[in-house]
């Protein structure tokens, strides 16, 4: 074989390597172009990752600490002692249908595939499809048994509510521990009617500085059960800020908002004449500024309880919105924007101080732990339109009222001062009628 031969059968051996490889390329372009377009097309039905923007704030708060629900945190090692409560709750749940287990876990099996979709590709590939319902009818089972706040088996209720404290209370709703809502719907036609609706009514409390007591008339509640029956969400963690948010006006998105704000703190709202005050609506997260009585303005926020649950529940659904979001034509940065501009108002412990005076923040953490916990959580969220919204106004007041801002700003930071000079004056002034009453009646 001559020189001109291997070197021709060396070219072509080297285009069909290229060939190949070419071949691969374009089929995983291909496959991940169509993975990525199905789950775009479907953002609001997957059970999402954590960003990894927001895993700064606080570990204990992504990753479960009791139970594990789904396949995210399955077979951690300290989450292996709720197993055996897993089976113990379907066999309670079987038991109390009259159905068998085979018939409950079949319900599953049927729609396997579809909750495979529900989650990340490579969570659900190191299960079989019997495996994956396995998981899917113990975990819907054990959770619908918490929900349900059944206290007729005593040893199960024990183990579930009062061993783990708020443990529980966490776990469910974090972003990566939750089951998809098609799970916890064919596993409700076997249990024993109960109203979901009135376990939210039930968390929402949580977050209310004053608390309604669990009360399910439409005065009391966030969302009516009509609308929460009709409400078809992807998960408990989807279900929860749909029922924070409830009747919330859609604002259009459309005009565009460029002009960036500085931002002012609660004292500096104060010092300017914007009054702070507790929104009466309904729904949570409300925000709003208007004109007051007089010349100054007054911004309104939802209370807030903050503890242990509550931050955990704000930073997942902060998450999920991250997740799940998009800007037109409406806003889905509800809390985000909230939480965005509480941390706005917080620069230094002061203002902190001031929200739990205006009685808009209240909690058991420390000032400082607030004001860490919402400056650090802040950093990392996506500006949403009310946020936008709010900040342009208080930023047209500032422009639109200089006069009455400093005149106020002055009064504001001597306020002291200023009463002392009067009542100082004001015995002065009196010091001296008396001197002349007196001056008068002599003779």
């Amino acid at each position: 074989m001559n020189t001109s031969t291997v070197q021709i059968q060396k070219t072509t051996t080297t285009i069909q390597i290229e060939d190949t490889t070419a071949i691969q390329i374009q089929e995983t372009v291909r496959n991940t172009r169509e993975r990525l377009e199905a789950d775009f097309s479907k953002p609001g039905t997957k059970i999402h990752r954590f960003p990894r923007g927001l895993w700064g704030v606080n570990e204990r708060y992504i990753i479960p600490s009791f139970v594990s629900l789904g396949p995210y945190h399955h077979g951690s090692p300290h989450l292996q002692e709720t197993e055996e409560l897993k089976h113990a709750a379907a066999h309670y749940l079987c038991e109390k249908s009259g159905r068998s287990v085979e018939e409950v876990y079949g319900k599953i099996l049927s729609i396997v595939s579809q909750a495979r979709s529900c989650y990340a590709d490579d969570a659900v590939a190191k299960f079989t499809e019997a495996e994956f319902a396995v998981m899917m009818f113990l975990d819907g089972c054990y959770l619908l048994h918490y929900i349900k706040m059944d206290q007729q088996c005593a040893l199960l209720s024990n183990r579930m509510f009062l061993s783990t404290g708020p443990c529980m209370l966490r776990d469910i709703f974090l972003l990566e521990n939750q089951l998809p809502w098609l799970v916890l719907e064919a596993l409700m036609e076997f249990c024993t009617p109960f109203h979901m609706y009135n376990f939210f009514v039930d968390m929402a409390v949580f977050f209310d500085i004053a608390p309604r007591y669990s009360s399910t008339s439409d005065s009391n509640t966030r969302v009516s059960m009509d609308e929460f029956k009709r409400h078809r969400p992807p998960h408990l963690l989807g279900l929860l800020r749909h029922y924070q948010i409830g009747n919330m006006p859609n604002e259009d998105c459309r005009d565009n908002l460029t002009c960036y704000s500085s931002g002012s703190s609660a004292i500096e709202l104060a010092e300017i004449g914007i009054k702070l005050t507790t929104s009466n609506k309904t729904w949570f997260a409300d925000m709003s500024i208007q004109r007051d009585r007089c010349i100054f303005g007054q911004l309104s926020l939802t209370p807030l309880f903050v503890n242990d649950c509550t931050a955990c529940w704000l930073l997942n659904m902060v998450a999920y919105e991250a997740c799940v979001s998009v800007t037109h034509p409406s806003d889905g940065f509800v809390i985000s924007s909230y939480i965005s501009l509480l941390a706005m108002l917080m620069d230094k412990e002061e203002d902190v101080h001031e929200l739990r005076a205006k009685h808009l923040v209240n909690s058991f953490f420390s000032n400082h732990e607030l004001l860490v916990f919402f400056k650090g959580l802040a950093r990392h969220l996506r500006l949403g339109h009310r946020y936008f919204v709010i900040t342009g106004k208080i930023d047209k007041y500032k422009r639109e009222r200089p006069v009455s801002i400093t005149v106020h700003r002055f009064v504001y930071n001597n306020f002291r001062t200023i009463v002392a000079v009067l009542s100082v004056v004001s015995v002065l002034v009196g010091i001296f009628r008396t001197l002349m009453s007196l001056k008068q009646h002599q003779p």
